[in-house]
């Protein structure tokens, strides 16, 4: 038999529920708060000037339609924090993500082929060996199945090629991205 005390709580935790409602999308920088949907402006009068800014322009790709401007801030608070990646879309703070631990400096370590693993950030990538020879940006509308078979489409992000030369390597190496992140490096040739 179920006591008393154990509806009460039921009742409780429901009254809670309702009364609370859905948490806010917000973070916090330094003594401020950041809401989603924030504009830019605001995001830099909250948490300063981005280390590295990253700047994907809108784009009109057949059979998906007009792909929006799309912005990757990034701040580096040091080697004892996070390094913050603030995603801006059409002008507006979409996502933040958390990224592995900052550095001192102006380089995360040294650049070579090794030190560059799958979900490394664009931003360690280029504070580790500063611009790519040569770069090549695609669009493409990830997605994947549901359990019923339907398919789940998610927004269309950049997927980028970096050509890097790394001293005394026989081949260059392509370094692959998708939304920001290390996905894959590949081998290339150099010319002859």
């Amino acid at each position: 038999m179920v006591s008393r005390a154990y509806f009460q709580g039921l009742l409780l935790l429901a009254g809670i529920a309702v009364f609370c409602g859905p948490a806010s999308a917000r973070f916090r920088c330094g003594s401020s708060l950041v809401d989603m949907g924030s504009w830019p402006v605001e995001v830099e009068e909250r948490c300063g000037k981005p280390d590295y800014v990253a700047t994907y322009s809108s784009a009109a790709i057949a059979g998906i339609g007009v792909v929006e401007d799309i912005e990757h801030w990034y701040y580096n608070r040091g080697p004892r924090k996070f390094i913050r990646r603030l995603e801006f879309r059409n002008g507006k703070l979409h996502r933040e993500d958390t990224l592995g631990y900052g550095f001192t400096g102006d380089s995360p370590g040294p650049c070579t082929p090794a030190a560059i693993d799958v979900g490394t950030s664009e931003y360690e990538v280029v504070a580790r060996c500063g611009e790519p020879l040569s770069s090549r940006v695609q669009w493409q509308a990830p997605y994947g199945r549901y359990g019923d078979g339907r398919i789940a489409t998610q927004p269309v992000v950049p997927v980028q090629e970096w050509l890097y030369e790394f001293s005394g390597q026989q081949f260059r190496r392509v370094v692959v991205l998708r939304n920001g992140r290390v996905i894959r490096m590949e081998r290339a040739d150099k010319p002859r």
